[in-house]
């Protein structure tokens, strides 16, 4: 009597359904780590700034940033953009300036006229205008979880931030350009996601850093072009941070996770940045932590926990 192998489908389909969900997580776990890596990175852009400005003025910073970004990441560029197109080198300039050249010279720039504690409130607003233009311009949907997660994080971070409030001690200016930084931070945000999609995380992230730094050359000369008189030892290092982890780092990292992960899920961890700094801040100076930065860490973990991802089955 001869003997046929029947195959089991049904059992090769449980399996390749396992092993598809064992790759997913792996894979969500790698970005998950990544998100921690860049907000982390961010975090520390914030009093690397205040020591860079020392030096520096808020223009010529966002040159050096910028143009270090593209020199890192221009192997990226130089393999793919012999075949652009001219609607994609203006989409990418584009990106780059609204991106790049504008938001951080206007950050900086913020800093320099307001308070730390608003800053971190400008990083609350970011992931709050990023999933709302996502869910407006690209269809993401924004389900009620990350509703409710997005308003409980923003009550967590005002409460890091020591419950600042806006225009207080006549820092209306500044609060106002680091609105300004944020609005177009989250048009970044949402747009880098279809870019690095199309382009690939390298090529996108490498041209708009060339794009954010051909507009930024015009601000520079506008604002007078000036150049440092005295380096000093810790503008020299705050600005070695901000160039290469600060930008071609975090960005690469941002443009990468961008293109597997919706971007409403990354704009939360974004209010991970707040309780970070304070964090990093600890541990160069003495500092009182408060109930307040307590039950607010507390809350971003929440909202963070609220506003997950879940993996389905299928």
């Amino acid at each position: 009597m001869v003997g046929f192998y029947v195959p089991d489908f049904r059992r090769s389909r449980n399996q390749c359904r396992e092993r598809r969900m064992s790759d997913i997580i792996k894979a969500r776990s790698w970005d998950l780590v990544s998100l921690l890596l860049m907000n982390f990175i961010w975090a520390g852009t914030y009093p690397a700034t205040a020591l860079a400005l020392i030096s520096l003025s808020a223009p010529l910073l966002t040159m050096i940033r910028l143009g270090t970004g593209s020199v890192v990441m221009m192997p990226f560029l130089w393999r793919s953009v012999r075949s652009w197109s001219l609607s994609m080198v203006v989409r990418v300039t584009f990106l780059g300036i609204v991106g790049f050249s504008l938001p951080l010279v206007l950050q900086t720039q913020g800093l320099k006229l307001s308070t730390p504690a608003m800053a971190a409130i400008s990083i609350a607003l970011e992931p709050l205008f990023t999933a709302a233009m996502a869910s407006l311009w690209l269809k993401q949907p924004l389900s009620k979880a990350r509703r409710w997660a997005l308003i409980v994080a923003i009550g967590g971070a005002w409460a890091v931030a020591g419950f600042p409030r806006p225009g207080v001690k006549g820092y209306i200016l500044g609060d106002s350009l680091l609105l300004l930084a944020v609005v177009c931070f989250a048009v970044y945000n949402v747009f880098s996601s279809s870019l690095s999609r199309y382009l690939g995380p390298g090529e996108a992230t490498a041209g708009t850093f060339l794009g954010g730094f051909v507009g930024t050359v015009p601000i520079w000369l506008f604002s007078g072009a000036q150049l440092p008189l005295h380096w000093k030892v810790p503008s020299i290092m705050a600005t070695i941070y901000l160039a290469l982890l600060g930008t071609a780092v975090a960005y690469f990292l941002w443009m990468h996770t961008a293109s597997r992960i919706s971007v409403a899920l990354m704009a939360l961890f974004l209010y991970l940045q707040p309780v970070l700094g304070v964090l990093l801040s600890l541990l160069f100076i003495p500092t009182h932590v408060g109930w307040s930065f307590v039950a607010g860490s507390l809350a971003i973990l929440l909202a963070l926990y609220m506003g997950r991802d879940r993996l389905q089955k299928s």
